[in-house]
């Protein structure tokens, strides 16, 4: 199945912010929504930082093959580029890694921080270990995905966290 920005009907699917969040529960729901009721989705992912940025690593976003997206990874400057990047790249089937900012290939997209991030996007493929961390998260007990860029696939960690 390929997913072009344009759809079977040749129309255009043009990126667009669904609605405010940085919650990572609401942020891995909209992604499940997508890939239960058939649709794809990349989940992009902040995965190096250079200089300073608005976001932590780790922030995320996810793009439906319908353009519509939801999270951040920057202060709001570079997520409909990175929205963009993930349509294109879910007919392709590649994970791949960005750079925007200081390193980036792109000149006009510039970070007000005057640093640098790279994302990773990654194709889901499968709504089993989002839903694996939002039943922990769910439970009250710490969870995280691990991405292994060969494999392009995602798993479910608990994690250890120190409480008291």
């Amino acid at each position: 199945m390929s997913y072009p920005l344009f759809d079977k009907d040749e129309h255009w699917h043009k990126p667009e912010q669904a609605f405010l969040t940085d919650d990572h529960r609401t942020i891995l729901r909209f992604a499940v929504e997508a890939l239960m009721s058939g649709k794809g989705a990349v989940l992009v992912t902040l995965v190096e930082i250079r200089g300073g940025a608005a976001r932590p690593l780790g922030a995320q976003m996810v793009v439906r093959e319908d353009g519509r997206y939801c999270g951040f990874v920057s202060g709001g400057c570079v997520e409909a580029a990175a929205a963009f990047e993930a349509l294109e790249m879910m007919g392709s089937g590649r994970d791949r890694e960005i750079r925007y900012g200081e390193g980036s290939p792109w000149f006009d997209i510039v970070l007000p921080c005057g640093g640098g991030i790279t994302l990773t996007l990654h194709k889901l493929r499968s709504a089993q270990p989002l839903l694996a961390v939002l039943n922990r998260l769910e439970q009250r007990k710490p969870a995280g995905l691990r991405y292994d860029p060969q494999a392009q696939s995602l798993v479910c960690l608990p994690t250890q966290t120190r409480t008291g």
